[in-house]
């Protein structure tokens, strides 16, 4: 019998459940990971909910640090930001192998799982990079900038991280509208909100700023020199979306 074990759906929380079927024993092709918003009740399952604790984390992240280093747990945080179907069950898998090969995990590149981890952990970091370089802010009646998008993967933490380093003078608001989640910064606090209601009108004023931009790119841009397929690959048409010099 499968033995389902619930969680909040957080990085934390997930790690928990981890650290519980590795410390326990138990067999990790017989567990299943599922957050607790997504699971269907089944009068056969064996079901377990454990619950984010800080003190369980820190551990769990200690000893993936101490056993590989802090590189792979990057990795493993950046996995589990993908939008891969069962990345629980691949992540899970791969904790144990961390366990048992260390360092050496970083090296098993002719192993599946191992370079399943890899390409979901590559593929968040890119797209995290893409966003970095492509989100754009406008102003808002309210005071605050607001920039939103729509990532394929649930990338909103980091990047929002990446810009209270570089908006740490500003108010402002991301928002990842494909999951309805809001990451909020108030010049002294990061917070991470959920179904957040907001509303706001974009400034006239931002409008004109917008329209100096476009100008400015197509000013910018040598009509002889330009490659539509080469501009395409450095930035595929799924960021055009909220791009004022695309729209």
């Amino acid at each position: 019998m499968y033995k389902i074990f619930l969680y909040d759906g957080t990085f934390e929380g997930f790690m928990c459940v981890a650290f519980h079927i590795i410390s326990e024993g138990i067999d990790k092709d017989r567990a299943i990971i599922v957050s607790k918003n997504e699971y269907q009740p089944m009068f056969i399952d064996s079901v377990r909910e454990v619950q984010n604790d800080l003190k369980t984390f820190l551990e769990m992240r200690k000893g993936i640090i101490e056993k590989a280093d802090s590189s792979v747990f990057k990795k493993i945080y950046y996995a589990f930001l993908s939008d891969t179907k069962d990345k629980e069950g691949y992540i899970l898998r791969y904790l144990f192998f961390v366990f048992e090969h260390g360092k050496k995990i970083k090296y098993l590149y002719s192993n599946d799982l191992v370079n399943a981890v890899e390409k979901m952990a590559k593929k968040v970091s890119r797209e995290i990079g893409k966003y970095m370089g492509l989100m754009r802010f406008c102003e808002t009646d309210k005071g605050f900038l607001y920039a939103k998008f729509e990532p394929e993967n649930d990338i909103i933490k980091p990047v929002a991280f990446f810009f209270k380093g570089r908006l740490n003078e500003f108010n402002w608001v991301i928002h990842d509208v494909r999951r309805n989640k809001v990451a909020l910064y108030d010049r002294e606090k990061l917070q991470f909100l959920n179904n957040n209601n907001l509303k706001f009108e974009v400034i006239k004023e931002d409008e004109m700023v917008q329209m100096l931009w476009k100008k400015y790119f197509k000013s910018m841009a040598i009509e002889e020199r330009k490659n539509l397929k080469l501009q395409q690959q450095n930035m595929p048409k799924k960021y055009w979306k909220y791009l004022v010099e695309k729209n």
